[in-house]
């Protein structure tokens, strides 16, 4: 598994397709960090997360999103991929806390690497976050 930064002027066309895909909103590219990771195999893209920062040690991660069209053991794969290069990357950032809300239900695989990953789950809000 390959990973890379996001290019918004690249790669926003295919994450629209990603949320098209899933039967979710599109944003805006004014939404979206500057700071992306795609995670690839075998040259398709079959993930992508964002990386906010914030002006304290906290980053916060969001519109983790997956290609509907890669099996699910490569979503699997790349997801777990995927978590691990965002808290490197956050990490190398001078960022101590890496923050998420996790959706349990609609999104396990992620919730569960996240889950391993992180040192404090507020189970009730969801909230996940990792110290780093």
């Amino acid at each position: 598994m390959k990973t890379r930064l996001f290019d918004k002027n690249k790669d926003y066309n295919t994450l629209c397709e990603w949320w098209e895909d899933w039967g979710m909103k599109q944003h805006p590219t004014e939404a979206l960090s500057q700071t992306g990771i795609i995670i690839s195999e075998d040259n398709i893209d079959i993930c992508s997360g964002f990386i906010y920062s914030t002006d304290s040690y906290i980053a916060w991660v969001e519109f983790i999103t997956s290609n509907k069209k890669a099996t699910k053991e490569q979503r699997k794969k790349a997801l777990i991929k995927l978590v691990q290069s965002i808290l490197e990357k956050a990490k190398s950032m001078g960022f101590k806390l890496v923050m998420c809300f996790g959706l349990e239900n609609k999104y396990p695989i992620i919730s569960k690497e996240i889950k391993k990953q992180a040192d404090v789950t507020v189970k009730n809000m969801f909230l996940h976050y990792k110290i780093l």
